[in-house]
Parts: C-alpha cells; structure tokens; sequence
C-alpha cells in the first residue's frame, strides 16, 4: 500500500498543488520515493496499532491527499524524520481541517437562504434542516477518510511534542463530533451479513475507524486524566470481526473465512455488559483481538467514571467499594479467558499474530492497579516534564488500597510486566522497543513501576516494625518472584550487601525502577515514551540515594 505510482504521484501533487492557498506557506511535496518511504514508515511501524485501513484494496488514489499526508507524517517519525514528520502533520491538518470549514459552510450557507420554521415561517416542504444528511455523509468513503486523517494526526499530537498535545485535545472535540455523525451510536444487526467482500470492507472499515476513535480517547483519558469524547453508553456497534477475515487478500479468501464463521457479529455494549456481570464471553466464540482491546479499554473506563464519582476532590482519600472492585475483578477474570480464547492473542511483543493483543495487556495492568491506586490526577504526563512526573512516586499524593489481597492481584499485574522485559532482555528490549512496543507499555510501565516500588517500601516499613511475620504469604510468594527477576539480570548484584530485610528490599525496589528505567534507553518515535523513561531515571536515581 506505499507503493505510488508515477501516475499517482503526479495527480496528487497536482491536487495538493491546486490548494496552495490552503497550505502551510512554503511547503514542497516529498518526492515520490520519499513519500513511499513515509507510508512505509506508517504501515511498517504504526499501522497495526490502529488497524482501520484495508491494506490488501489501498491505492493511493483511494486514500486521497489528506489521509496520505496524515499517514506520511506517522511514517516520517517512524523513519526518525521528526522534522519532516511535523512539516507534513502541519499540512495535513490545514487540509483537513479546510476540507471540514468546508462542508459545515453548505449547512451554513443554507440558514442565510431562508428562515426557520419555529421562528414562524412556513417551511419549504422537504426544505428542513433535519431532512438532510450530514454535509459530511454525503461525500461517502471520502467521509471516512478525512476522519482517518485525523485520527492519525490526533495520535502525533498526542504522544509526540508537548507543544503539539494542545491540538490533540483540539481534534478529540472534532473527531467525537465526526464519529457520531457517523453512526457510532446506531445499533448494528448481528443476523444480517454482506453480501460481497467489496460491501464488508466498507462497513468493517466504518466500524474499525469509529473504534479506533473510542480507543483514542481512552487512551487520553488514561494518560491525561481527561474525559472521554464518548461514553461507553454511546458505542453501540458490532465489535470488529477478526484479524484472519480482515487481512484477508482475496474474495475467495474472505469468503471461506466469512461464511464458516459459526456465530454472528458480537455487539460491543451487549458484551461489555456480559463482562461487568462477571459471566463468561467467549463460550459464543472467540472474540478477535481489536474487540478485546476495544472492551479493555470499555472496562478501563467503568473504573475512570467510578473514581470521579466519588468526590470533587483529586486528593479526597474516598476509595472504591468492596462491593465495585470484586464486580471489576469478576470482569476482569471474564475478559481475561476471552483473551486466552482468542487465537490472535500473545505475550510476544514481535509476535507475527499482530500487535493488539499485547498491547490490550498493558490496558489489564492499568485496569488493576486504577482499582487499587488513584493514580490519574497525579502523574502529570500534560507536563511532559521528568521530574514533576517522577515527583508523584515520592510525595504521598497518590492513594493505595491497604494491603489486601486485591493489591496483590494489581502486583501480580505488575510483575507480569517486568517479567516480559526481563524474559526478552533488558538490553534487547531497549533496542527494538520502538520496533515493536506500543507507546501503551510506557503508559502501563510507568504505573506498574510506581505500584510496585510503593508496594515494595510498604513491605520495607512493615518488616522493619514488625518483622518477616508481618508478611502474608501471598505477600512473600509474590516478593520472591520480584526477587527472582532481578537475580534474571545484570542488577543481581545489587541485592547483596544489605544489612537487614528491610534494607534489601528497599534495594529491591531501587532494582526494580532502575529495570524498567533502563527499557527505554533506546531511541523513540514518540516524546512521551522518552520522558517516561526519563521520569523512571529520576525515581530509581531516587531510590537508589535512599
């Protein structure tokens, strides 16, 4: 799909050159070479995680001026162009953004013409407003492409330059106002199926955007403690069909695959219901790895909403009930056996079964420890500024569960997540993070190394007041999984020479941030990757004086 033909290279210059009045002032189209270099800079490294182009149909014609320079400019900082990445986001969104001025003027255009109805005046039959489709609806796919634009710059703007994050949360008004005017809130009939591949590229691809959209601004919400965009009473589609269906090269391929499906599409709001009632959802059929994702992300935000509804205060001291944390971990035991059902799934971060599945892991670590810790308002990643961040390890503002057998399920979450590091190696993972990780791990990670140094000093006081004794043994189980990690890597060292318990602990929880630390050593795509490995630098710089 980043293949451009001479042909196509030459009309989209022409089209791009046509709208000089729009662009950025001065802006030269990339080379044709360039430009495929960029789009494979995108599908080689971004796509997959937001898997909402059909690549096996893509032409460069199709896409159309406004997602190219979009896909471009991913592609470009995937290629370590930052620069160039930035000069493309900047023409893009002007394009985008004129594209979009445009289509809302035909409405306005039309109330200059003639007065309303309640304002008394007789109408024009069929002249309403209301029987007229969405300016943007009536363009067709083209509609879809330009909101897949900005789906993507939202991305850079998100996780990319801190001068830049102001536009995401710009574009998330844009982008949630789009996705409703596309239907995310029309139910879908499960018991109807197309008819042709070239019918249920179309809808699937509508249903993927408008999902990706949904996760965009979880994602959001999880980094910068914001409000979604769309609530999850809102989604009321058919969960994406699976990874084998969507890939699919051919007709031939999509049907067999298509027709032998045994159940019928799974409804997202009816599924994530299931889930919040504790019962199973993969008896029906396995469930693919982009609707697991989409219903992590759903359980994510249960706990978001009910975190904000316990008080005005960011640091009121107000925990969740007994009675909400055992529903979420029912839940979350559900979605955990619909992952384990769902073939797309893996704990390998270069696993050729596609990303999704391991990046829906670090949304299940945030989940347990969002239960257990109320970390949102504090971490401060708007800031973009290390030790700010790194500050909300040490100062107490954060609120943990007491120690319970609930925070031990959160740190068993936790471990989980350093482990896959320390399996994969230390030195390797820094390397190839880029490659292969998600920003999402970073987000996770970040979490995961506060909970578990927290958890890590608790257990250091307790055993300095009380004695070995003080411990559960579900608390010196998971202890010693932490202890058999690090003796894994080059920091087994550090545990030695300490005086007491205490004291090696407290080493531990030093080893443990300088672990994680040291993951993101490697060069990154995007800003905020970078400075929460800086922030962990800091923190285990930190511990370590301690």
């Amino acid at each position: 799909p980043w293949r451009i033909s001479p042909d196509e290279y030459q009309e989209l210059s022409r089209r791009i050159g046509s709208w000089a009045t729009v662009t950025p002032h001065p802006f030269t189209l990339p080379s044709r070479r360039t430009l495929s270099r960029y789009l494979e800079g995108y599908f080689r490294g971004f796509h997959a995680h937001m898997p909402m182009l059909h690549t096996a149909t893509l032409t460069a014609t199709e896409l159309g001026p406004e997602l190219i320079l979009s896909l471009a400019a991913v592609g470009a900082l995937y290629r370590f162009e930052h620069a160039k990445g930035v000069e493309l986001y900047r023409v893009a969104k002007a394009l985008i953004n004129w594209r979009l001025d445009q289509l809302h003027e035909e409405t306005i255009s039309r109330l200059t013409n003639t007065s309303p109805g309640y304002a008394g005046f007789a109408l024009v039959p069929g002249d309403s407003q209301h029987d007229r489709p969405s300016p943007i609806l009536s363009h067709g796919h083209q509609g879809i492409r330009l909101l897949q634009g900005l789906l993507v710059l939202m991305a850079i703007t998100s996780w990319g330059e801190k001068a830049l994050v102001r536009d995401a949360l710009s574009m998330a008004s844009q982008v949630a106002t789009l996705v409703r005017e596309f239907g995310i809130s029309n139910a879908e009939d499960s018991s109807t199926r197309e008819t042709s591949w070239e019918d249920w590229i179309i809808s699937e691809e509508r249903r993927r955007t408008l999902f990706v959209a949904y996760v965009q601004f979880g994602l959001q919400c999880t980094a910068f403690n914001v409000p979604p965009m769309i609530l999850n009473q809102e989604v009321r589609l058919n969960l994406p069909a699976s990874a084998a269906e969507w890939e699919a090269q051919t007709s031939v391929e999509w049907s067999s695959i298509h027709n032998n499906a045994p159940w019928p599409p799974r409804p997202f709001q009816e599924t994530l219901e299931q889930l919040l009632s504790g019962a199973p959802v993969h008896h029906e059929g396995s469930i693919s790895a982009f609707g697991n994702y989409a219903l992590i992300h759903g359980l994510f935000l249960q706990i978001f909403y009910a975190r904000n509804a316990l008080g005005p205060s960011v640091d009121s001291r107000g925990s969740l009930s007994e009675e909400f944390i055992k529903k979420m971990e029912a839940a979350l035991r559900a979605w955990q056996e619909s992952w384990e059902a769902t073939h797309e799934s893996t704990l390998d971060p270069s696993s050729p079964k596609g990303p999704l599945g391991f990046n829906s892991t670090a949304l299940l670590r945030l989940v347990y420890i969002r239960l257990n810790a109320h970390t949102g308002p504090f971490r401060q990643l708007f800031t973009r500024d290390p030790v700010i961040i790194a500050r909300g390890f040490t100062d107490g503002k954060i609120t943990v569960c007491n120690r319970s057998p609930h925070l031990d399920r959160a740190i068993l979450q936790c471990i989980h997540a350093l482990s896959i590091p320390v399996r994969v190696g230390i030195a390797f993972v820094a390397r190839t993070l880029t490659l292969n990780w998600s920003f999402q791990h970073a987000l996770s990670n970040l979490e995961c190394a506060f909970l578990l140094t927290r958890w890590l000093r608790g257990l250091a006081f307790a055993v300095e007041t009380s004695g070995l004794a003080d411990l559960r043994p579900d608390e010196q189980k998971l202890l010693n999984m932490v202890v058999t990690l690090v003796h894994e890597t080059e920091l087994a060292d550090s545990l030695d020479g300490a005086q007491d318990h205490a004291s090696r602990i407290r080493k531990l929880a030093a080893s443990v941030a300088r672990l994680w630390a040291e993951t993101f050593k490697g060069f990154q795509v995007f800003e905020i990757v970078y400075v929460v490995g800086q922030s962990l630098s800091i923190v285990a710089d930190t511990l370590e004086r301690e």
